[in-house]
């Protein structure tokens, strides 16, 4: 999941799946086992390859990012080339020496809250993993970092939004992002069936819809759920968000776009993951590889999307298309997870 960073199209980059968690919830299957990562002079280059095809922000997630050493390398490279950054972390590790290497460096530190403390501990299999969090968000304030939320929404815990609201606001944060649980990675065993159902998305919906009327100014409040409607109209999430979050369905196939290997990457799919085996896919981490660009270990980025224009984004283009048309008709949920139904079906068209 990669959270929104000032409406930019995101390059969402896993550069090791070492982590001090064993979360139950996690799509990478990070844990303390793992060791190594990335290369830093292969995620340079994706990078600087990034920024040329239109994207605007870089997100690093993991595993735990804060335990890649050549974290600092990657944000400034980020900056030298205008591009905004984030870093999403458990919120454990913070120290000194970490928070100074953050500063100035990182636009928004995104921090996972899985509800009430006891909710946390149990989605983070750890006890004691809330209150570790929140005792290092003193320091993430005085060091002047911006920061904000992201809640993984389950079939158990939607009841618990407006609690998580209430908590972002005392501590400070500028953004709560809600994101439905897909069942990838760990999740698939340890949380199978526990992926919000019609009740809780609808519940969510509403809820955030409130939060953001009634916070406005005082915390900005993302879900990441589509309304069947939008499709209807021939609409689907924008790439970067937008002023309304929304865009026509797949602009790089519109009539005056121009042919789909004369444009920027960016404006074709978004956002761009890069796994922490170093495959390149859309939308999310685990989108089936059939539709992969290939492997950073193969190609640089740039040569990978012209690869991937030619063999590819028509299959693609015809996947997204395809999953809107059978998901606008009237039908219940009325809000859906646009990126993990566009993957569903690629699984089955794989």
């Amino acid at each position: 999941m990669a959270p929104s960073v000032d409406g930019a199209r995101v390059l969402q980059l896993h550069p090791t799946r070492a982590c001090n968690l064993r979360c139950r919830h996690c799509y990478s299957s990070s844990g303390p086992e793992e060791r190594g990562g990335l290369g830093v002079d292969l995620l340079r280059g994706a990078i600087a390859d990034a920024a040329e095809e239109g994207y605007g922000a870089v997100s690093v997630s993991g595993g735990e990012p804060l335990l890649y050493p050549g974290l600092p390398e990657l944000l400034d490279e980020a900056g030298g080339h205008g591009l905004a950054t984030a870093v999403t972390t458990n919120g454990m590790l913070f120290d000194e020496r970490r928070l100074e290497e953050l500063r100035g460096r990182c636009d928004l530190l995104a921090i996972g809250l899985d509800g009430v403390p006891e909710s946390h501990d149990r989605m983070r299999a750890r006890p004691g993993a809330f209150a570790a969090m929140e005792g290092r968000l003193e320091d993430v304030r005085e060091a002047g970092l911006t920061f904000g939320f992201l809640f993984t929404l389950t079939r158990a815990n939607a009841h618990e939004l407006g609690w998580i609201a209430d908590f972002a606001i005392a501590q400070g944060a500028s953004l709560l992002q809600i994101h439905p649980l897909e069942e990838t990675g760990r999740a698939r065993q340890t949380l199978a069936g526990a992926a919000p159902d019609d009740f809780e998305s609808a519940f969510a919906w509403v809820v955030a819809n409130r939060l953001r009327d009634s916070l406005r100014g005082r915390l900005s409040v993302h879900v990441d759920l589509l309304d069947r409607a939008a499709l209807r109209l021939g609409l689907a999430p924008a790439p970067d968000g937008g002023p309304s979050g929304l865009e026509p369905l797949a602009p790089a196939a519109e009539p005056g776009s121009g042919p789909a290997w004369a444009r920027r990457l960016a404006d074709l799919v978004a956002p761009l993951v890069v796994e922490a085996d170093g495959a390149v896919v859309p939308f999310r981490y685990g989108f089936p590889r059939a539709f992969a660009l290939g492997t950073l270990e193969e190609a640089r980025l740039r040569f990978l999307a012209v690869r991937w224009r030619v063999r590819r984004l028509a299959a693609f283009t015809e996947l997204v298309r395809r999953t809107a048309f059978e998901l606008a008709g009237p039908a219940d949920p009325p809000f859906v997870n646009w990126h993990e139904e566009v993957a569903r079906r690629a699984e089955a068209a794989a």
